[in-house]
């Protein structure tokens, strides 16, 4: 999927009009190219049939082969050093402190919601790539879906930002502003050659990544059936304009959206809050539901907290 490619960077004018020899003022870039490579495996571009199982089961920790110098740099090797280091720490008790490290370290502006933080983590960290079988092609699919749900001004977005900022791949976009082309792909023609070409959508841009979807109720319905394909086969087909293809959008869905009536009715059940379809929400594997209660010890603690962070004392 992913290539490096070594070549001459090129520019060329434009002319709006065939006729004239004004050219336009943006030149029409491309590379000439020399040589195309394959990028080494990493732990963002490795895929699922390069895991060497054995008798089924993924490769263990105890056999250390992040650590193997014939495959790994020096670099990736000191890493996983201090990843292994941190992970082993444990307090007085002994008892591991690694989770509560990076809930403390992931969004530490926002308070509470350390449960949340656990479930964001988890879909950052995603699952482990299993084969389907000798005899069965396929993948089963280890990244994980989330939607966060609840009232207003309780911190759905800024979470988001946190986790777009965090993961290594990522797109950002709105539920209000964005449309099913703009999700999956597009064919539009090309001014200077005037050839078909498939520009890629933000599930596909964010192939083994994260696609934060913000305002997720307020998309069109169009939007969301498209939706449907990504989350759970995990590809986007394509049939448009002679061009009929399949593109791959391995992405975890990261989206936020607010309840019927934008307030957490307690009178009715959670499927009826969501408002959502039911066939959509089943692809969601967490469902968070972030609620403004009122109680005054905890609005203190919040405001002590929140002042706390614009003071200098702290």
């Amino acid at each position: 999927d992913r290539v490096e490619v070594t070549g001459i960077y090129r520019a060329s004018p434009v002319r709006p009009i065939k006729n004239f020899k004004q050219c336009s003022s943006v030149y029409r870039t491309y590379v000439d190219s020399i040589s195309i490579s394959f990028e080494r495996k990493g732990r963002i571009d490795a895929m699922t049939a390069d895991h060497e199982f054995e008798q089924g089961k993924p490769p263990m920790l105890s056999e250390q082969r992040d650590l193997d110098p014939s495959s790994n740099s020096e670099e990736d090797i000191s890493w996983n050093q201090k990843v292994r280091e941190l992970a082993g720490e444990k307090d007085a008790d002994g008892r591991q402190t690694v989770v509560g490290k990076l809930v403390q370290s992931f969004a530490p502006s926002i308070y509470d919601e350390d449960e949340v933080k656990k479930g964001l983590l988890c879909q950052l960290f995603n699952g482990t790539p299993k084969a389907a079988g000798k005899t069965v092609q396929g993948r089963c699919r280890p990244e994980i879906n989330t939607l966060l749900c609840g009232d207003p001004s309780t911190a759905k977005s800024q979470l988001l930002q946190y986790a777009f900022k965090l993961a290594p791949r990522g797109i950002y976009t709105s539920g209000k502003g964005s449309s099913a082309v703009g999700l999956t792909a597009s064919i539009n023609k090309d001014p200077a050659t005037g050839e078909l070409v498939l520009e890629s959508g933000a599930l596909v841009l964010s192939d083994r990544g994260v696609c934060c979807i913000d305002e997720f109720d307020k998309m069109d319905d169009g939007a969301r059936a498209i939706m449907h394909e990504a989350m759970e086969q995990q590809t986007v087909s394509v049939a448009k304009a002679g061009i009929v293809t399949s593109l791959n959008a391995r992405c975890s869905i990261l989206a936020s959206a607010n309840p019927k009536e934008s307030s957490y009715d307690p009178k009715l059940s959670v499927v009826e809050n969501i408002h959502l379809p039911k066939n959509l929400m089943s692809r969601f594997d967490f469902i968070w539901l972030m609620l403004d209660k009122r109680d005054r010890e905890m609005d203190t603690r919040l405001a002590t907290h929140l002042v706390s962070m614009y003071s200098v004392s702290g």
